[in-house]
């Protein structure tokens, strides 16, 4: 698919107003956002697959609305600084289909809402939080997921992760499932801890420091589990380890 960098070098592919910026995407493509150059963004996708890879520096709240018609969307959210996040999804027509990772770094406090909304049947959503916490770091995930009825056939995923690396005991998850459909999947997890004590262990035992052990968990945790090409994990994963020096 086409690679195109939103933002930079004032290169657009939308209509833009302020600090708002509206996609129509009808065709398979690949876009990164990588700077602060808006505040709201808007993605109509329409019988496409369409891949979103968010590195934003953003100091301020942004928000992500994605409107998917007969399509199939990956959203990539990478971050390490202190802006809110939050992001709707509406699937308005079967064959409908949302997958969400976001991976984010806090040493503030830091809050996450999405909303998915299944408004036809055959629709899926896949949210996969995952999230770590250092220094005076906090983080909420509150993640929303509604089924309307007569939705049949939906599946809903909700999965979300916090590791405190810190004192902090403030970071929060809730999963909401609104089901108002028998026919359909609906399932979430969650869970807010430290390391697993036995991973760490064996990594130390292979001659590894515990700081080393550490960085190559998180680089698992966070850059791992997403949804873009090598070249990506590796531009990231380089980044992610100024973070452990």
């Amino acid at each position: 698919m086409n690679r195109i960098l939103i933002g930079s070098n004032n290169v657009t592919i939308g209509k833009v107003k302020e600090n708002k910026i509206v996609i129509d995407v009808t065709y398979d493509v690949n876009l990164l956002i990588e700077n602060d150059s808006f505040k709201e963004y808007v993605f109509n996708v329409n019988n496409a697959n369409l891949n979103i890879l968010v590195t934003s520096l953003n100091k301020d709240k942004v928000t992500y609305e994605i409107n998917i018609n007969k399509a199939n969307v990956s959203f990539n959210n990478v971050s390490n600084s202190n802006n809110d996040v939050f992001l709707t999804v509406n699937l308005n027509k079967e064959d409908s289909n949302i997958t969400v990772h976001n991976s984010v770094i806090a040493d503030k406090k830091l809050k996450y809402i999405i909303n998915v909304n299944h408004n036809k049947k055959l629709t899926n959503s896949f949210i996969y939080n995952n999230g770590i916490t250092k220094e005076d770091g906090t983080i909420e995930f509150n993640v929303v997921s509604h089924v309307l009825k007569k939705s049949k056939g939906c599946s809903v995923i909700q999965d979300s992760k916090i590791i405190t690396l810190n004192e902090a005991n403030e970071s929060k998850i809730e999963p909401i499932l609104l089901i108002d459909e028998y026919e359909c999947e609906a399932k979430h997890a969650a869970f807010i801890g430290n390391f697993n004590k036995d991973e760490l262990f064996y990594l130390m035992s292979r001659g590894l420091t515990i700081t080393k052990a550490k960085a190559l968990l998180t680089n698992g945790i966070l850059i791992g589990t997403l949804d873009v090409c090598f070249n990506e994990k590796e531009i990231l994963r380089k980044k992610l380890e100024k973070e452990w020096r």
